[in-house]
Parts: C-alpha cells; sequence; structure tokens
C-alpha cells in the first residue's frame, strides 16, 4: 500500500489461496492510497531445464477504504484431446480446428492421423478441404464432456459447408490475435468457437485486415462474442483491441472515439499522457527483463492531463528483484485508454476489475481499448 507521494505505508506477504487484510493504522480521513499486487510465479522453460521467475504488478489507484481485490481467475474451458484419421481422401488440402492445437497435422504419411488439444464449452467442430475440392467440410461435435476423444471418419461423409456468413473489415491489417465465438447459452456459459486454430509457437503468423466467418449451419441465433487485439507498425499507428457482442456480424468493427498522447513527462518512473474522449480507464504497462511487468491502472482526466509516478519499491523487492528496484524497463511505456458502453466511469470499471466474478464482464460491458507506446 502507497499513499500519494508514493511511499510504501504496509506491505506483506500473501502465499497462494490465501486471503488478508492490510490496513494503514496512521491514515487520516482524506488520504488516498494505492494498492500494488505483486505476484512471483516460478517456472521452468520447457525442455531446456532452465529455471526462471516472472514478476507481474497490478498497480490499483485510488481505492476507497473497503475495497477487496480478489486474485482468482475465473475460467470456464474444458478440454479435450481429440484424435481424428480421415479416410477416403488423397489429399488433405487445409484443417482448421477452432480453438485447437495441433500436436499432430494430418497428411499423408501419418495416414491422415490429426492430433488437437481443443479449448471448448461443450461443443466444437473442424472443418477441412480435401481432394482438391474448392468447399470446406465440416464436422460437429456435441455434448462433449470427456478428456479424449478419438474418431475415424470418412472425408466424403462429410457435410459441405456454405460460402462465408459474414466477413467483418478489421480497423488495419496486421497479425490479429482474435476468438470469435458464437454464443449458444449466455446464462450457461455456452459458446461454439468460430475462429481459427490456436498459433504453433514459432509458427508463421498470418496477416490480414478482415474476418471471414465460417460456421455449421442451424446455430441458435443468440449472437456473437468478438474478442481482438492486434497492433498497427506504421508510422504514428496505435494498438486495438475489443471484447465485444453482436447480434449479428458487423461489416467493420467500431473505432475507439478516444485517444491518448504523450507529454514531456515521461521516463521509467514518471509519465504523462494526454487523454481525449470518453475514456473510463488508463492502463499504463511497463516491461523489464527478466521477465518484470508493471501495470498501473489510473483514472483518466476531465482536463486531458494525467500524470503517476511509480511508487517506492518495498526493500523486500528490491532485494530480489534489483531491475525491479531500479525501475529498468528500457524506456517505454504502453498506455492503454479503455472504453466501455455500460459503465459509466472508472470506479466503476477498476471495481469490476478487482472482484473478477464474471469472465465474460468486458463483453457485457462493451469493451473497446486504443493503444500507444511512448
Amino acid at each position: 500500500m502507497s499513499d500519494e507521494d508514493g511511499l510504501v505505508r504496509a506491505f506483506r506477504w500473501l502465499p497462494g489461496a490465501d486471503t488478508a487484510r492490510v490496513s494503514v493504522p496512521d491514515a487520516r480521513a482524506g488520504d488516498r492510497f494505492d494498492c500494488t499486487v505483486v505476484r512471483i510465479v516460478p517456472l521452468l522453460a520447457p525442455g531446456s531445464g532452465i529455471r526462471d521467475t516472472t514478476v507481474t504488478m497490478t498497480t490499483y489507484t485510488g481505492l476507497t477504504e473497503g475495497g477487496d481485490i480478489y486474485l482468482r481467475e475465473p475460467d470456464f474451458l474444458k478440454t479435450t484431446d481429440l484424435t481424428i484419421t480421415f479416410t477416403g481422401v488423397s489429399t488433405l488440402d487445409s484443417i482448421v480446428v477452432p480453438d485447437g492445437l495441433t500436436f499432430a497435422l494430418p497428411q499423408a504419411d501419418n495416414n491422415f492421423r490429426g492430433e488437437y488439444r481443443v479449448f471448448h464449452t461443450g461443443r466444437f467442430w473442424c472443418r477441412v478441404k480435401v481432394n482438391g475440392e474448392p468447399n470446406w467440410r465440416y464436422l460437429f461435435f456435441d455434448n462433449v464432456t470427456t478428456p479424449t476423444l478419438e474418431i475415424t471418419r470418412d472425408a466424403s461423409d462429410l457435410s459441405l459447408l456454405a460460402d462465408p456468413s459474414a466477413t467483418i473489415a478489421l480497423p488495419f491489417i496486421t497479425t490479429w490475435n482474435y476468438q470469435l465465438d458464437r454464443v449458444m447459452d449466455l446464462s450457461q456459459n455456452q459458446f461454439l468457437a468460430l475462429g481459427a486454430l490456436i498459433p504453433i509457437p514459432g509458427g508463421p503468423i498470418p496477416v490480414f485486415d478482415a474476418l471471414r466467418v465460417f460456421e455449421p449451419p442451424g446455430l441458435p441465433a443468440n449472437g456473437y462474442r468478438l474478442r481482438l487485439s492486434g497492433f498497427d507498425a506504421a508510422p504514428g499507428g496505435y494498438g486495438y483491441e475489443c471484447d465485444l457482442f453482436f447480434q449479428i456480424p458487423p461489416a467493420a468493427l467500431p473505432l475507439p472515439a478516444f485517444d491518448i498522447q504523450p507529454t514531456t513527462l515521461a521516463d521509467d518512473r514518471l509519465l504523462g499522457v494526454l487523454n481525449t474522449g470518453p475514456i473510463d480507464l488508463l492502463a499504463f504497462t511497463r516491461t523489464g527483463t527478466p521477465n518484470l511487468t508493471w501495470e498501473v491502472l489510473a483514472a483518466p482526466s476531465t482536463t486531458g492531463l494525467v500524470t503517476y509516478r511509480l511508487p517506492d519499491v518495498p526493500a523486500e523487492l528490491a532485494n530480489l528483484f534489483p531491475n525491479l528496484g531500479m525501475y529498468n524497463f528500457g524506456g517505454q511505456v504502453r498506455v492503454r485508454a479503455e472504453g466501455y458502453e455500460q459503465l459509466g466511469a472508472y470506479e466503476e470499471v477498476v471495481a469490476r476489475r478487482m472482484l473478477q466474478d464474471d469472465p465474460l464482464w468486458q463483453m457485457k460491458a462493451g469493451y473497446t481499448a486504443r493503444e500507444r507506446i511512448f
């Protein structure tokens, strides 16, 4: 806990899965406090034997007395390891398993046997192009509850898929990360992924400026969820991020009606930005080595100018991580301006972030963001 001058007024370690109440005994009425949560996670690089540590810090600014911060990570997705073998094919030209991670690609030298880890909520599907055919064929899996599923299918028995049901123009061309889901039952957090495969680390990353929406026929008309993020690398470019619900896919995504620009106050500890438009929350993110991330959540200003100086680093942390104690962040800061259609102020947005009780809260609130690197 730090005060408005950045002085640390309270610090304590908290074991995982524990609860603590932090107070400042000598606080006075009207004092403003910020709370920084530090998450330290040891890791082992797969196959390397190299051990490392990630340090992730989040600072919640301008908190009121009695506020609670929940560190849980709600997730309603299940995983199923799918093994699918195709018969009746001479060539398998393309395959997409939405929200699936490829372990083995079906091809002639493995008898067209594919292996995927699929993230889903009980339903998933795949689409394939075989034998030089111009159209996709698809296979739908319903009520999947098992951790593994192994099947064999003759490709000629798979139903043909119609042309894309929609095309969504994106704000610019880049290597977008996205997840598009058809809403099956929102009250039960039931979705059907319509997006792409999960990218393989080190593999090719496609560049595109539009989404072509493919989906099985006969799905319930409950709308779509789209999560998307990307950065325009052109001079003066910006980052775009959203988590939105659409009854039908739009022709183009809405652009944020707000922006941020730097001031002359900017270094590894002190930052100043100018915000314009209907912004609900500003996030200032600094990254450093090794594996150090510090994000500050702050309210925008009605006058446009927002300045924030990182608080002091407690000796308990500075001794463990010298780069953190020296504010070694490489001279860059990523500033994200967030807007919410259904929320009206910073206090409402940061309260939802602190509560962490609904994994869909950003979609329900209509979230878009613009991001710039200074």
